[in-house]
């Protein structure tokens, strides 16, 4: 999934998605570059609110939730790593494998954790990669069946 970013500040945050504890308030400024698109890693939904977790312009190591807002999705097919978990308490989250395996991944990987940084390495390096030229369904479709005999 591939989203391009179309805002950088607060200002134009929904309501909702204003949380001063946390940072997000119209004042603030994302290390993010309006019209650069930017593979999604992870997605989780937040008391009614949705974030992509993407490398931004300051990433190290780690990926960054960034409020969904601020992006506009131009490629919305998923990630083969992905996989999806909705928790008891309701909180969605889509994400890779090792993000679900160990519940303290992201706070590992965050901490610089040499074992977690160097598994979201490859996952990136993987989903970076992924090859999204499909032709479209009907000539999938068609080759398909050339395929299969009856």
């Amino acid at each position: 999934m591939k989203i391009r970013c179309i805002a950088k500040t607060g200002a134009s945050l929904p309501e909702n998605y204003i949380d001063p504890p946390r940072g997000y308030i119209r004042t603030v400024e994302l290390s993010l570059t309006i019209g650069k698109e930017y593979v999604v890693y992870a997605i989780r939904e937040w008391k009614g609110t949705i974030w992509y977790y993407i490398c931004d312009d300051n990433y190290s190591y780690y990926p960054i939730h960034n409020p969904a807002p601020m992006f506009e999705v131009v490629d919305k097919r998923v990630s083969k790593y992905w996989q999806f978990e909705l928790s008891p308490n309701g909180l969605l989250m889509i994400a890779f494998e090792q993000w679900f395996t160990d519940p303290y991944f992201y706070d590992k990987l965050t901490d610089q954790e040499e074992a977690e940084v160097e598994i979201f390495d490859k996952v990136k390096e993987l989903m970076d990669a992924e090859d999204f030229d499909l032709p479209p369904l009907d000539v999938a479709v068609e080759k398909l069946r050339e395929t299969v005999s009856v």
